[in-house]
């Protein structure tokens, strides 16, 4: 354990020594404040930018404005891998520094016993997101030749719950959440990652002007931001403090057991499926089929490379 120790902190001198204090970054998340970035709040609560020089200023995403329209005015990002393959390969200019989900959060709840698989939804009425998900599962659909008739909401399951639709899309960490305690505990819940569409999610991004300015900042935003959620995982419950911490100061609605709940789910997304442990890395054959996954549905041409979104190139 000791030997372990020395080597963590043998990386951090070598990666982040020299770093200096540039300007304030700006690092927006892609949703309002809640467990899912508890890493985050973890970095800035325990002092970890501050260590390596850095003054991280962390700002939210809304169902108004959406982490599209802060990119500009932002220098760090969060974003799902498969966006963020899609906007590079509109020109975005971003890069990897730190993947921290290894798995699909997305569930297909079913409101009848006729609804057990994803092909069982042909033809039905189906709840999605205005906007978050919204194109995966639109290519899921096109994939599967299923014929959805979509139904869009914000982030409500009063749909779900009037019967207003067959079924619908939910994140483990959210809508399931609400759904289970909301009655429809016994329903059929179709999780994307066994169903071969186990796409890793939330990753931090920077841009790639920022990164090529400033590359030691942005190889210890990461650093920091690593350090959070490993900090998170050995401490759950003073983890969920933060958070709850957090959403006070921004006078966002509390509810500690969902949070909770938001918290275990986040946790386990980012941990490999073998070792029962997160590794903040891109995982090659995950990358490799989302790639496929979009150039079958027409959404890009060509893959994007490895090299592309983790800016190996940009320093060099």
């Amino acid at each position: 354990m000791m030997k372990l120790r020395y080597i963590v902190t043998l990386l951090l001198l070598i990666i982040c020594s020299g770093v200096v204090q540039s300007k304030p970054i700006i690092l927006t998340l892609q949703w309002t404040p809640q467990s899912q970035f508890v890493g985050y709040y973890v970095a800035q609560e325990l002092g970890y930018y501050d260590q390596l020089g850095l003054d991280v200023v962390i700002k939210h995403s809304s169902s108004s404005k959406g982490i599209n329209n802060h990119i500009e005015e932002s220098d760090a990002v969060t974003l799902k891998l498969y966006d963020a393959i899609y906007m590079i390969d509109k020109g975005l200019d971003i890069v990897n520094v730190l993947q921290t989900s290894q798995h699909s959060c997305l569930v297909v709840v079913s409101r009848n016993d006729k609804i057990k698989s994803l092909k069982d939804l042909k033809g039905c009425k189906v709840g999605i997101w205005s906007a978050s998900f919204r194109e995966l599962a639109e290519g899921i659909n096109q994939d599967l030749n299923l014929g959805i008739q979509w139904v869009p909401y914000v982030q409500s399951v009063n749909l779900f719950v009037s019967g207003a639709v067959d079924a619908t899309f939910a994140a483990t960490y959210g809508e399931e959440y609400q759904l289970r305690f909301s009655g429809f505990e016994k329903n059929h819940y179709i999780y994307l990652a066994n169903e071969g569409y186990d796409f890793p999610e939330d990753g931090l991004y920077v841009k790639s002007e920022f990164y090529k300015k400033y590359p030691k900042q942005a190889k210890a935003l990461a650093v920091a931001t690593r350090m959070g959620w490993e900090w998170a995982h050995k401490n759950p419950e003073k983890a969920l403090e933060i958070v709850i911490k957090v959403m006070k100061r921004e006078r966002v609605p509390v509810s500690r057991n969902h949070q909770r709940w938001m918290l275990e789910q986040i946790l386990k997304l980012q941990c490999d499926t073998r070792t029962k442990k997160p590794t903040f890395e891109i995982d090659m054959q995950k990358y490799n089929q989302i790639n496929q996954f979009l150039m079958e549905q027409g959404v890009i041409s060509v893959p994007v490379s490895i090299d592309k979104i983790k800016g190996t190139k940009l320093c060099k």
